[in-house]
């Protein structure tokens, strides 16, 4: 940027920020929206509270409605369990064999009681009636002879007392109710012949929906949203909630209000704002029977609460309309006379977006817009140099992106080790245009760095001298090879652990990385420029891409010419041994061994000779030296 360019010299004559609160402060709009959304707010919550009010009158009355219908069917049961149509064929069957007769029509007589039961004065009482042993919870005799013999498990659980007289819900119960709910009433027997058994009579599937049903209709029909607007749930600890609908032959269960089972542990009674289980914002109270451990839950959507503020909005929106049509009309005539630069301002900034960037903008004002027109016309000069030197910069990171996938992909398609080497060198100096390019290898001690292939003339002449430099030694590829991590010598005549080669006196910059395989250093790839600073940290990134890439190769032509080796060497053991094979003779063998091998190996002469054992006596002599 320019120095001299100094826009916080040129201070504006007059302050556009001050014609525009002038012009602005008749406007009301905001006063008026503020005053409109604070009686909205208020009316809000009224609506609330008026809602949590009633719904908590129906919540009591609902749960009064819940003990009301278990006291009455508690005292039927209670007298009905005295009646001697029950009790005499009972005690009769208890004191026969089971399996007999006598058990079995004293039975089919508790059985007709039993159904007895189930109905008064026209008036369904009762799902079930069932006669339970004590405690094993076997059922003896049932009004459906489809549970006679089963085992009652919320008699074994204790949710069923077995001497305690009343009404209590059961969930989940394996016979009765398997995954829903269930109202259970239940008396003992006693007499000196039957004292453990139970009557235990049974609210569930369709008559438990209809006691549901009681619940949400009288409800429904108080309502002063409507009907069908809200709904009435019972919800069973730890997270059910269950409900009924119109019609339907059995309770339905869905996830429960967190909310509720929170709240319920602090207070028996307690309203709540949450999303109801379909899904939908809802306002809903509750009560708690802990006798029962079961809440009665009334839930109404929040559109149904706040549907009395459609009489409020009319007047709202004739306030709100009114400040909008006031604040339209100061601000067009105020844009009119003092905004219109900011449309010249914005097509400028589109134009320049467009990558016009020639385009100025007239600087024309003595205010804030002056000034700023100033600063966008100097920004313009400013991004549109930048602008170039990018798209040079891109362009030539481009360009050595695709030279160096160009460059991999030749030397990686070669598998023979040195002819993989001089292909690369000779690429990346034609390709990248460098000086000079070398690579080095390790010798198998790892103690120095061979050159093993180099460019031009002066490569030859390295490699006829068998160019070699230590590893850690005071030289870039000592260094490289070392501490295996990349290394720039910007400037050769300042760089301490440049080693000058009189064989390369153009050479102004070097840069060299390492040839590394999971941390393993195999060599270096080393390059130099005649210019100086020639390696930018991004070259030296492609590089050591490149490199890595190259070290990859070369470990891979390696293991092929180690595995080729090896075939060799596995093919002349087999050769030599299928020549062996059937000879006994020790002459024969020493001779076809020095046949075989001379042919394999190409040697023009092959000596074989044999070692006598310790003490043996030489042939033909004595057996003394």
């Amino acid at each position: 940027m320019n120095p001299s360019h100094d826009f916080s010299s040129q201070r504006p004559s007059s302050r556009l920020g001050t014609r525009l609160a002038l012009v602005l402060l008749p406007l009301i709009a905001l006063p008026l929206l503020l005053l409109g959304g604070a009686a909205y707010l208020r009316a809000r919550a009224i609506l609330e509270q008026q809602a949590v009010a009633q719904l908590t009158i129906d919540v009591q009355l609902q749960a009064q409605s819940l003990r009301d219908f278990a006291v009455a069917r508690t005292n039927f049961l209670q007298l009905a369990s005295t009646r001697a149509a029950l009790r005499t064929p009972l005690t009769t069957m208890m004191q026969a064999r089971a399996g007999s007769t006598v058990y079995q029509d004293n039975r089919d007589l508790v059985r007709q009681a039993l159904r007895g039961l189930l109905t008064e004065g026209g008036q369904i009482l009762f799902s079930d009636a069932l006669i339970v042993h004590i405690p094993d919870g076997v059922v003896l005799a049932s009004s459906d002879p489809r549970l006679e013999g089963q085992t009652l498990p919320s008699v074994g659980s204790g949710e069923i007392p077995p001497t305690a007289i009343g009404t209590r819900r059961i969930f989940d119960d394996a016979l009765l109710a398997p995954g829903n709910l269930a109202f259970v009433t239940s008396t003992p027997l006693l007499s000196p012949v039957e004292p453990n058994v139970i009557l235990v009579t049974v609210n569930r599937e369709r008559r438990a929906a209809e006691l549901l049903q009681l619940l949400q209709t009288p409800w429904e029909q108080r309502s002063p949203y409507g009907m069908g607007v809200g709904e009435a749930y019972l919800a069973v600890p730890p997270g059910t909630f269950i409900h009924v609908e119109r019609n339907s032959a059995a309770p339905l269960t869905a996830p429960g209000l967190p909310t509720v089972f929170d709240l319920a542990k602090t207070s028996a009674t307690g309203s709540f704002s949450a999303a109801s289980p379909d899904g939908e914002n809802s306002l809903g109270v509750y009560q708690w029977l802990s006798d029962w451990d079961l809440g009665v839950v009334l839930v109404l959507p929040q559109a149904a609460v706040f549907t009395g503020l459609n009489s409020f909005a009319p007047s709202m929106i004739v306030l709100v309309l009114a400040s909008v049509l006031i604040s339209i009309i100061i601000v067009s005539f105020a844009s009119g006379r003092m905004l219109r630069p900011l449309g010249t301002l914005t097509a400028f900034s589109e134009r320049i977006s467009r990558g016009e960037w020639s385009h100025r903008v007239p600087e024309d004002r003595d205010d804030e817009l002056g000034t700023l027109a100033g600063a966008l016309n100097h920004m313009a000069e400013e991004l549109s140099g930048l602008y170039r030197s990018l798209e040079a910069r891109v362009e030539e990171r481009t360009r050595q992106i695709r030279t160096a996938a160009e460059v991999a992909r030749a030397v990686t398609s070669t598998p023979h080790l040195d002819d993989l080497l001089r292909r690369a060198v000779d690429l990346i100096r034609e390709r990248f245009g460098f000086y000079h390019v070398s690579i080095f290898l390790l010798d198998d001690e790892g103690r120095n760095a061979l050159l093993r292939e180099s460019t031009g003339q002066v490569g030859a002449v390295l490699k006829a001298r068998g160019h070699n430099l230590a590893v850690g030694s005071q030289s870039i590829i000592g260094w490289v090879t070392a501490n295996n991590q990349p290394r720039i010598a910007s400037d050769v005549g300042r760089d301490p652990i440049h080693l000058a080669n009189e064989l390369l006196p153009e050479t102004r910059a070097e840069a060299a990385v390492p040839l590394q395989v999971a941390g393993r250093v195999l060599g270096a790839l080393d390059v130099q420029s005649a210019e100086p600073g020639a390696f930018t940290p991004e070259m030296l990134e492609l590089l050591q891409t490149l490199a890595d890439q190259l070290s990859a190769a070369i470990q891979n032509a390696r293991l092929a010419q180690e595995s080729s080796v090896a075939a060799d060497r596995a093919r002349l053991i087999s050769d030599v041994t299928r020549q062996f094979s059937g000879l006994m003779d020790v002459e024969r063998v020493l001779e076809t061994a020095a046949h075989t091998l001379h042919r394999v190996l190409g040697q023009p002469e092959i000596v074989i000779s044999l070692t006598p054992e310790p003490g043996a006596a030489p042939e033909g002599g004595d057996g003394h030296e």
